[in-house]
């Protein structure tokens, strides 16, 4: 099981670092969310949550294909610019991944409810904050069609950190689950 944590950190990083040569991802999404799915695999006979973050995760993975060759992002000058029809599928996508998160940590909240290490209130904290900083950027995300780029992008540079530094605490999050796994069973 162990190892099945570090495939679900591994597919977190590669989801969260977007490293691009031109116009082509060298660590792609879809690889990321294959990871996570078969970490996701295995746990889901721990509980229902690692259940649902595992279709959680075959559905992003899906997305994360079609998106290769869908959806290519408009571009005026380094923001990208979407249409309202644009928008809906990124911010579905957005929901579901919302729901795979919720999967892990609540995953990991369940199954460590009761243990000495304290581990189920920092998943239980990590998932408030992941959701709170996810409903501001998804609050503030139709809005952006009508600002004036001199404020949007600040505004994106600001929620984007807050979304980045709530999805590595996830991904430490998952990180400490395989240790204490690791503890457990030594």
């Amino acid at each position: 099981m162990r190892s099945a944590c570090y495939r679900i950190v591994w597919g977190l990083f590669l989801v969260l670092a977007d490293l691009r040569v031109e116009f082509v991802d060298i660590l792609p999404d879809s690889l990321g969310y294959l990871l996570i799915a078969s970490g996701l695999w295995q746990l889901q006979r721990l509980n229902g949550y690692f259940k649902a973050g595992h279709l959680c995760a075959w559905l992003l993975l899906i997305w994360s294909i079609l998106q290769l060759f869908w959806y290519p992002d408009a571009e005026i000058g380094s923001v990208p610019m979407h249409s309202v029809i644009d928008l809906l599928p990124h911010l579905l996508a957005s929901a579901v991944h919302i729901v795979l998160i919720y999967g892990i940590c609540r995953g990991i909240q369940a199954y460590t409810a009761g243990v000495e290490s304290g581990l189920d209130q920092q998943a239980r904290f990590r998932l408030h904050m992941f959701m709170t900083v996810q409903l501001l950027w998804l609050f503030i995300h139709p809005f952006l069609l009508n600002l004036d780029s001199n404020v949007m992008i600040p505004v994106v540079f600001v929620c984007s950190l807050l979304v980045m530094i709530a999805e590595i605490a996830i991904l430490l999050l998952v990180r400490l689950f395989a240790r204490q796994w690791t503890e457990n069973m030594e």
